[in-house]
């Protein structure tokens, strides 16, 4: 295994080591789909922390996840696999191998992780050291910083490296960034150096002495006293990709016990010309290093677009994915209405609740995955004071891929229960527009939650309405199937074909809250199947239940929905197909439904 042969390699075999990394990366990459500038910029930077460090005895904890391919590749796993079924997940993952030390896939947890681990370390008598690799929009994070101001002490034998590279999918834009990068620093060395120039001529023999000490000045300039009163000993800037450097410093840095935070600046997509020149465009790709199509997210902009110029009130709030949730062209058009909170979502729906009490009406874009990481926010600011925030709740349901970090199958689980907050389900990009309308009209907290992916326009086109929530799609004597969600409702559509000769009314359920009683209670006589792509405990068809029991109506309802487990990579319909919720399998709970009448 590479993880263990480096240790005796040399500089120069390191280096060469990178480039076929590299090249390995994009070519499976490529095939396969991922995340690609990401992990190219921090190959040196894995290959120096194996070389140095005893993994997995010490503990490597990665933050998001997204840059640990080199690390993966050193340890045995193949990426030709990458997010397929069966095969290498995307993120680290404690259960595919004991090199990594957690499951991760969001962001700001690793400094806590590895605080946590420290601390039941020390309790045991263990000597392994601790790594954290943080990535520098991660640690603006609120987890992040809780984590780094919590105390002034900190553990020994642990050491933070910041992976500072600018960047966070988009550019970074986060204060605290340019108050520790490295341009801050050589900034400020410029200045200093300017003055002296301009001031003593260094042949003097004082000019001579200037000069050791403008050397000593760049390192003074260069230590960030922030860590350093928060418990850590600073260390950097170092060169990312400086294989010697990094090296050296990583030596030294494990030979003490003290807490270390590390400086080290890399180039996002690093090595790979057209990631290095749009880092963005290649932070994810899909196969052939094409550009995933999204039909709800493609549709955001001109919807936003649409409603901002009758309402100058409106704006969108995302954090850190202007891109992945279709907000670009909307920000290009208006801009200043558009605000990236960055890489936290806390803040960003707080801030909406803010802008939503100040007469503004927010708009927040967020995957259904993040979403969750806002939830006292959602509850507490703006729910509890019924404020008119709409959020457009992206990648929800089975997202592919991306697997179990990423799965967006608790939303409406999460979101039903809270008072006050309406969810929406559109079966299409043209009802998504007419849900938008009718959510933002009614002023008051919405989520609509959309799938990934390309959606087909299914027709119908019966307009939401106060009277008219839900909309039936076919009707039948035999049975009804309640579908919700794009996914759901376009498989009870092709499962007609598959239940026949039942006639089976489909019922295109685009309200998860509230329901349509009146047809909830017109179909209370007949067999019904509740069908969601999303976790059947707390789901939709739970909700169809609770209405059915707090009205002490018996019905006879089968639920099929996912069961209640974290569901790993491969396709999206992989997914499904693994969780039973194709259209076949709808098919088949029907006729047994149907055939109990």
């Amino acid at each position: 295994m590479l993880a263990e042969e480096i240790k005796n390699y040399s500089v120069t075999q390191l280096e060469g080591l990178a480039q076929t990394l590299r090249q390995e990366i994009v070519e499976e990459v490529k095939g396969c789909g991922g995340h690609l500038s990401s992990n190219l910029g921090a190959v040196e930077l894995i290959l120096a922390l194996h070389k140095v460090f005893d993994f997995p005895k010490d503990k490597l904890i990665f933050d998001v996840g997204h840059q640990c391919y080199a690390h993966k590749l050193l340890t045995g796993r193949d990426l030709s696999s990458l997010r397929q079924r069966g095969g290498t997940s995307g993120f680290p993952d404690p259960e595919e191998s004991e090199y990594d030390a957690f499951a991760a896939g969001h962001s700001g947890t690793s400094i806590a992780l590895g605080i946590g681990y420290c601390e039941a370390r020390d309790q045991k008598g263990g000597q392994e050291k601790v790594v954290s690799l943080i990535g520098d929009a991660s640690l603006g994070n609120g987890v992040a910083l809780e984590s780094v101001f919590s105390s002034e002490q900190k553990p020994n034998n642990f050491v933070v490296v910041l992976n500072d590279n600018g960047m966070s999918i988009g550019k970074n834009n986060s204060a605290l960034y340019r108050a520790i990068s490295k341009a801050t620093a050589k900034k400020r060395y410029r200045r200093f150096n300017s003055f002296l120039s301009k001031t003593f001529k260094e042949t003097s023999a004082f000019g001579r002495s200037l000069r050791k000490i403008k050397y000593s000045v760049k390192g003074w300039l260069n230590k960030n006293y922030f860590f350093e009163r928060c418990g850590f000993k600073y260390v950097g800037p170092v060169d990312g990709h400086d294989l010697s450097e990094l090296c050296a410093v990583l030596q030294n840095i494990r030979a003490i016990e003290d807490p270390v935070f590390l400086h080290v600046v890399t180039q996002k997509g690093k090595g790979y010309t057209a990631a290095e020149e749009d880092p963005v465009r290649y932070h994810g790709v899909g196969k052939n290093f094409g550009e995933s199509e999204n039909t709800f997210a493609d549709a955001l902009g001109g919807i936003l677009s649409a409603r901002a110029e009758k309402d100058g009130r409106l704006v969108a709030v995302t954090a850190a994915m202007t891109d992945g949730v279709g907000l670009s062209g909307f920000a290009e058009k208006c801009p200043g209405r558009v605000f990236d909170a960055g890489i936290c979502e806390s803040y960003a729906v707080a801030m909406a609740a803010g802008m939503a009490k100040g007469g503004l009406r927010p708009v927040v874009c967020l995957y259904s995955t993040f979403l969750q990481r806002a939830y006292d926010q959602i509850v507490q600011d703006v729910c509890l004071s019924s404020l008119p925030v709409l959020f457009c709740v992206d990648r929800a349901g089975l997202v592919g891929g991306d697997g179990k970090t990423h799965q967006g199958l608790f939303d409406v689980a999460l979101l039903r229960g809270i008072p006050g907050l309406d969810v929406y389900a559109p079966k299409d990009a043209a009802e998504f527009a007419d849900i938008f309308d009718y959510a933002y009209a009614k002023g008051v907290p919405a989520a609509i939650r959309c799938p990934n992916g390309r959606i087909p326009p299914l027709g119908g086109g019966t307009r939401i309405a106060d009277d008219r929530l839900w909309e039936v799609l076919s009707e039948g004597e035999d049975g009804v199937v309640l579908a919700s969600g794009a996914r759901a409702v376009a498989r009870a559509l092709e499962a007609e074909k598959l239940w026949a000769p039942l006639r089976v009314t489909v019922v295109n359920c685009r309200t998860v809250k509230p329901l349509d009683g009146a047809l909830l209670e017109k179909f209370a006589s007949k067999p019904l199947v509740a069908f969601e792509e999303g976790y059947a405990s707390g789901g939709f068809g739970a909700a169809v239940a609770e209405f059915y029991a707090q009205r002490g109506i018996s019905v006879r309802l089968q639920i099929v929905g996912a069961e209640n487990k974290f569901v790993p990579h491969a396709t999206a319909l992989e997914q499904a197909e693994a969780l039973h919720l194709t259209a076949y399998d709808l098919a088949a709970a029907v006729k047994k439904m149907c055939a109990h009448r």
